[in-house]
């Protein structure tokens, strides 16, 4: 047990001296830029979203979940919480945003919602995430650093120095900085409970998990690709019939081939 422990806090060390995950504010516009075209094609309407059959607004690029008042809460809201980053790092919100508490969404359903596109709201909310999208990649950038020893930490112990040093390998250059932010925003840490079919994760440590060991930066990101792919056709492979995931396959791939793009 001890022998454990010692493993891993070294392995921690190790990480956090290895990378400082510090980048420049052109690398951020970047990293923002990249993940707006991966979730939305630059499309505007993306960016605020209320899909068919939800019972909540999605916005931003991290789709920040945002609950009418008395809304059932199955998942974790995010964007009043992401409301209060930006709000201490200096964005100015909404006059109908910037209130103590945070208001809860203005549209009861998806349908209202559609109906707004012309209103006050819904510009201002609009200018608001189009105007944040830098402030919004720091948040991402943010959420990664703060996952990266939670990921680390449920790693099996074999497994926690080799995944440590592709961590370090991927996150010394923006790219592959960006690889590792779009792909847990995309699909997830792969450590909670609910994302699990059949056994099955699809997370950032599970492709972290099949990588093989490559000396440079780039082979690993190459490596990260290859393994990334994998996790995702398994992820179709053992979903619900129902669910008809095999449409998205495609798209999902292309979306990490992105990684090796300059």
């Amino acid at each position: 047990m001890k022998i454990a422990f010692f493993v891993f806090f070294m392995t921690i060390c190790v990480f956090s001296g290895a990378q400082a995950f510090e980048i420049s504010k052109a690398d951020t516009l970047t990293i923002a830029d990249r993940v707006f075209k991966n979730e939305c094609s630059v499309e505007k309407d993306c960016l605020l979203e209320w899909s068919v059959g939800e019972n909540f607004l999605s916005l931003g690029m991290e789709h920040f979940i945002w609950y009418p008042a008395h809304a059932p809460g199955i998942f974790k809201e995010g964007f009043r919480t992401y409301l209060q980053y930006a709000k201490d790092t200096g964005e100015k919100l909404p006059v109908w945003l910037d209130k103590t508490p945070f208001p809860p969404c203005p549209w009861s359903s998806r349908e209202e919602f559609l109906r707004s596109k012309e209103s006050a709201q819904y510009k201002d909310l609009e200018d608001f995430i189009i105007r944040t999208k830098h402030c919004q990649a720091q948040y991402l950038i943010e959420n990664t650093r703060n996952s990266i020893e939670d990921i680390i930490a449920a790693a099996p112990d074999d497994q926690r120095a080799r995944i440590s040093k592709y961590l370090s390998l991927l996150t010394s250059y923006p790219q592959g900085l960006y690889s590792i932010i779009d792909y847990m925003n995309f699909k997830g840490a792969g450590i909670g409970n609910s994302d699990e079919v059949k056994g099955e994760r699809w997370g950032l440590l599970q492709v972290l998990e099949g990588m093989n060991d490559k000396p440079t930066a780039r082979e690993a990101l190459e490596e990260f690709v290859r393994s990334a792919k994998i996790v995702l056709t398994h992820r179709v492979y053992y979903a619900p019939a129902e669910k008809h995931e095999e449409q998205w396959l495609q798209g999902w791939l292309r979306r990490v081939e992105s990684y090796l793009e300059i």
